[in-house]
């Protein structure tokens, strides 16, 4: 199955490892379109990838009935393709599919150098919507996000000063997930005892998805560092604090050079 794949080289390249960049939900590589030069100019050879359906790779047939083992078993696809023991960087629910490959959920643990988890679904998607709701945390209405509504896609994603014109632009290259994803995500989780990948957690401040609670959790369970971005919003490799969290990937890349 041929997908969208996206490359940038370094003029001058740092580090050994490259880096995978996967999407998350509604999203696809066209997420990553600042963050990719960006890091390549910090000395990364960059790949980045859109799961089936999304950004300009095509849906299979059947892929109303595609589950999160169907992105799995892309992403893995993609960490043989790129070789050389990638970094994964995965933002939101694409944090939860490299989750489940570094924790040896889904099959045999991928050789990786490290895993990002960027503004990451957590270990238990559906224990969280649901203490949120127990506690009466505001929650992203989702129908309308479902239809794209420009208010909710801002709310959602970005700071409220984003102009109308980028907003626009990216909000009409959202796709909505089959069904079935969601729910298979909410029924598998990875297991964080089997992980043997250095782990870096990075959270923004001003999350509306997944909030610094659930970072502060999900780095405490991987016994991992918490990178917390000031005043960063869900997309946050959309977000005019992306320097930030680049920074941090490239301390942690450091650190993983043998």
């Amino acid at each position: 199955m041929q997908i969208e794949h996206l490359t940038s080289f370094p003029t001058q390249r740092r580090f050994p490892q490259p880096l995978l960049l996967l999407h998350g939900a509604w999203h696809g590589a066209w997420a990553w379109e600042a963050a990719m030069p960006d890091l390549a100019a910090r000395g990364f050879e960059v790949h980045a990838i859109s799961l089936p359906g999304h950004g300009n790779s095509p849906a299979p047939p059947q892929h109303r009935y595609a589950t999160v083992l169907n992105y799995a078993r892309v992403l893995r696809s993609a960490i043989a393709e790129v070789g050389g023991n990638p970094i994964v960087v995965g933002h939101s629910s694409g944090g939860y599919v490299t989750q489940l490959l570094m924790t040896g959920a889904v099959g045999p643990r991928p050789p990786l150098s490290g895993a990002v988890l960027l503004c990451s679904s957590p270990v238990a998607i559906n224990a969280y919507f649901i203490d949120r709701g127990m506690r009466g945390v505001p929650m992203v209405d989702i129908r309308a996000l479902l239809r794209r509504e420009p208010e909710v896609v801002r709310q959602a994603f970005f700071r409220p000063e984003i102009s109308p014109t980028e907003l626009e632009r990216h909000r009409v290259r959202l796709v909505a997930e089959p069904p079935l994803v969601s729910m298979s995500s909410m029924l598998l989780r990875p297991r964080p005892a089997h992980n043997r990948t250095p782990v870096l957690v990075i959270a923004a401040e001003r999350d509306t998805i997944f909030d610094l609670e659930c970072q502060q959790e999900t780095a405490s369970i991987y016994d991992a560092e918490l990178v917390v971005v000031p005043e960063a919003t869900h997309d946050i490799m959309l977000d005019p604090a992306w320097p930030a969290a680049a920074s941090a990937i490239v301390r942690f890349a450091a650190q993983q050079v043998v």
